[in-house]
């Protein structure tokens, strides 16, 4: 039987890759923490990147000893991210829109697979303008385990239709590239040179910018 020569479909986090969301998220969070007595240096929230905001609530409640309730903090947490977007805005990520625009063009199946509860990604996908492009969209809410887990990219590759192994996964955080490896998916590790340093080397290609990232060079299989 012939191998195949070409993967068949595309999943993309969100935070970090397709949209410039970080500061908006890390911001909401130091307001949170600062109305709650905890000051953190800006860099402590690097090690919450691609995972659960239910993992990320539950360990800064047990570390700082935070007294409500985790879903409190998430909900609250969402409002002041809200504000935060409405007042400044959400860019993308340079180069982030036309690649999935190219992607889609040449009718490969697309899909978002973010840690970000529902109600964020749908407004930040909307914000950015391609909030119909997608074919699925998998959230941290419809998972049982955050990443590194594979579980959101298996979900995701179940949605397209698409085989596990046929599946490449555009990352830019630790986890999520632990996530999509675990997966059996090739993995692009994405490093804009402005973002936080992440430790993405288990991904089979890194790329500093999406515009020197064809579609023939994306989709075929070394």
């Amino acid at each position: 039987m012939m191998k195949e020569k070409r993967y068949q479909a595309v999943i993309f986090d969100k935070d970090g890759v397709i949209a410039d969301s970080e500061y908006c998220n890390v911001m909401a969070k130091h307001i949170q923490l600062k109305q709650a007595g905890v000051t953190v240096d800006w860099h402590y929230h690097d090690q919450f990147l691609g995972t659960t905001h239910e993992y990320m609530w539950t360990t800064m409640k047990e570390e700082f000893d935070l007294p409500e309730e985790i879903d409190y903090y998430i909900k609250q947490w969402a409002e002041v991210r809200k504000e935060l977007i409405e007042k400044e805005g959400i860019r993308a990520m340079p180069g982030s829109i036309d690649l999935i625009k190219r992607i889609k063009s040449q009718g490969i199946p697309i899909a978002v697979a973010s840690s970000s509860n529902v109600a964020d990604i749908e407004a930040d996908l909307q914000a950015l303008g391609i909030d119909s492009i997608f074919d699925a969209v998998v959230s941290g809410e419809h998972c049982q385990k955050g990443k590194p887990d594979p579980e959101i990219f298996l979900k995701a590759a179940n949605a397209l239709g698409v085989e596990a192994q046929n599946c490449i996964v555009i990352e830019d955080s630790t986890s999520g590239v632990g996530a999509a490896k675990a997966a059996g998916m090739k993995c692009i590790g994405f490093a804009h040179p402005d973002a936080v340093k992440q430790d993405i080397h288990l991904a089979d290609e890194i790329v500093t910018d999406f515009d020197k990232l064809t579609v023939d060079h994306l989709m075929e299989r070394n």
